[in-house]
């Protein structure tokens, strides 16, 4: 039987596992410091990214499917996740407190200007480019968290390199469930009946490469965090 030529989302997927191999934070061992760093960062990213960057492509989004199924996911982080009878915000201090941060460090975090200039890039895709490239630069990270096989945005690394047990750990557990209902090729399949043309295509795949671009810097501005916490005993 012959095989079907790659789609799109193939080539979207593709490219997105092999510039994330590539990523230190993923791979390389997880210090306090580190682990630290990722929640301060993530604490301002997962906030614009249900306050500002997903209203932004959906402004444009032309089908309602997505629309309503991207609504439903901000109001899980923002608001109240039904399966769990509180927004995914608490469970993240939480995490934070578990790890040593306190309610003051995460309610004050500003993003480091490496992490401050990937939300800018980030905000442009979905303010001006194709929505399609919107919603894959506020969904890339997550198809990345459950499709690589081995990462630090697993439990069992921050078991090892905080002590802790597998209830402390709950909003890695619960997130890794939850990103796989968020993004990837299962939940991507409507972009290929959204993309038309090769323009269209090319647009799309363009937009995608430069909120990659941005996702390294993202974790290149956690990693360089996370290295002066250690430095300094954090």
């Amino acid at each position: 039987m012959a095989s079907h030529p790659p789609s799109v989302i193939d080539a979207i997927c593709d490219y997105a596992l092999t510039v994330a191999a590539d990523i230190p934070w993923y791979s390389e061992p997880l210090t306090r410091g580190r682990g630290q760093a990722y929640l301060l960062q993530h604490i301002p990213r997962n906030r614009l990214l249900s306050s500002v960057m997903r209203p932004a492509w959906m402004s444009r989004c032309p089908d309602l499917a997505v629309v309503r199924k991207t609504i439903g996911q901000m109001r899980e982080e923002l608001v109240f996740d039904d399966h769990i009878a509180q927004p995914h915000t608490s469970i993240l201090w939480q995490m934070g407190r578990n790890i040593g941060l306190t309610d003051e460090q995460m309610n004050s975090v500003k993003p480091v200007p490496l992490v401050e200039v990937a939300f800018s890039v980030w905000e442009h895709i979905a303010r001006t480019r194709h929505w399609i490239a919107g919603w894959l630069a506020t969904s890339v990270d997550e198809f990345i968290l459950t499709s690589l096989p081995k990462h630090n945005f697993q439990a069992t690394a921050w078991k090892q390199a905080f002590g802790l047990t597998d209830e402390q750990v709950f909003f890695f557990t619960y997130h890794t469930k939850a990103d796989d209902e968020h993004a990837g090729r299962r939940v991507w399949e409507p972009i290929a009946r959204h993309l038309t043309n090769e323009k269209e295509q090319q647009e799309v795949l363009d937009g995608m490469k430069l909120a990659m671009t941005a996702l390294c810097l993202f974790y290149q501005g956690i990693c360089e965090l996370g290295d002066q916490l250690d430095k300094n005993g954090r």
